[in-house]
């Protein structure tokens, strides 16, 4: 809405009194058709999080307490905001969309205050330098996922300058290894340390098309006359048993320790590889590698972001978060 200003002239007793009664009635007027703060903190989290139960734990609330404030704001805006389903509730486009508007609303405040939502201490340095998030993470996630998209969190947040340490050594985020917050896979369990669940990880086979010449596997069984190349931790058993295979985890070939360089041989057409989603659908897409069936399964580890609790950053990993968040849940529309 574009503004006009006036030319700044004393104030009469018009102004003072017969204005500023009717400019009163307008803002009272215009306030009722805002929802209060709460609701709009508890919106913003179960679209966050995608859940109710965790926006529920994140607020200290009751899961009642959530579907509640989520109820009445629907009922405000006349609008479903969620679709119920039995595995929980899933945030339409149009609730997307509207928890970026208020996303951004919430950080207004938050600097016109001088604090977050949530009492802690602005994002930006008191003397206006950037805050320096430095994030640890696996070199196949940071540079298949997290690169292409950070320049998006760049350009939301121009107040976070960010710093990328990939690794598979797990961080330990303390003064020694000067890391603040990590993007891992595993159990979503560290002593210590808060996790918060980015996303479920699907895993299934994929091979170059070039793979001995074009001739690919057809049937599951013949993977059993196949190069399987492996990770040390991605085994290949859970697959398996999805398709119904008797078969054992491999003990040939080449074993790696690094996603990337399983995906590269897999590309080179060295063998076929269980892969991970999130890191290959650009060659998905490119047809550099194809998935081999529609047989897939759901991996017992996740991506989580880690943060210690006593933190001096919160603000600025609370931001990430909320960012990371809003990727996921942007990609699942597509």
């Amino acid at each position: 809405m574009k503004q006009v200003y006036e030319p700044t002239r004393s104030p009469s007793n018009d102004d003072l009194y017969g204005h500023g009664i009717s400019d009163t009635n307008a803002v009272m007027a215009f306030s009722s058709r805002i929802p209060p703060l709460q609701t709009l903190r508890v919106f913003e989290a179960a679209v966050r999080l995608r859940s109710f139960t965790r926006a529920a734990d994140e607020l200290a609330l009751t899961q009642g307490a959530v579907s509640q404030h989520v109820r009445a704001l629907e009922s405000q805006l006349d609008v479903s905001l969620f679709e119920r389903t039995p595995g929980g509730a899933i945030p339409t486009p149009r609730a997307h969309d509207l928890a970026l508007q208020v996303r951004q609303g919430l950080r207004v405040l938050e600097r016109a205050f001088g604090e977050t939502t949530h009492g802690r201490a602005p994002v930006r340095a008191p003397d206006n330098a950037p805050a320096r998030l430095t994030i640890s993470v696996l070199p196949v996630f940071a540079e298949r996922w997290l690169a292409p998209r950070l320049p998006r969190f760049c350009a939301a947040h121009p107040e976070i300058a960010v710093d990328i340490r990939p690794g598979v050594a797990l961080a330990k985020l303390d003064h020694r290894d000067r890391v603040d917050v990590a993007l891992r896979y595993g159990p979503g369990e560290w002593p210590g340390l808060h996790a918060d669940k980015l996303m479920d990880e699907e895993v299934f086979p994929v091979a170059s098309p070039h793979y001995r010449g074009g001739k690919l596997p057809r049937r599951f069984a013949d993977l059993a006359h196949c190069t399987l190349l492996r990770h040390a931790a991605q085994p290949w058993e859970p697959w398996f048993q999805a398709a119904g295979l008797d078969m054992t985890e491999p003990s040939g070939a080449v074993s790696f320790t690094d996603g990337a360089k399983l995906l590269d041989a897999a590309l080179r057409g060295d063998g076929i590889a269980l892969a991970r989603r999130s890191v290959i659908e650009a060659d998905l897409a490119s047809g550099r590698l194809v998935q081999l069936w529609k047989r897939s399964v759901i991996d017992v580890h996740a991506h989580f972001i880690v943060w210690r609790p006593d933190s001096g950053k919160l603000p600025a990993i609370d931001a990430l978060r909320a960012w990371l968040h809003t990727e996921v849940g942007a990609a699942a529309l597509r």
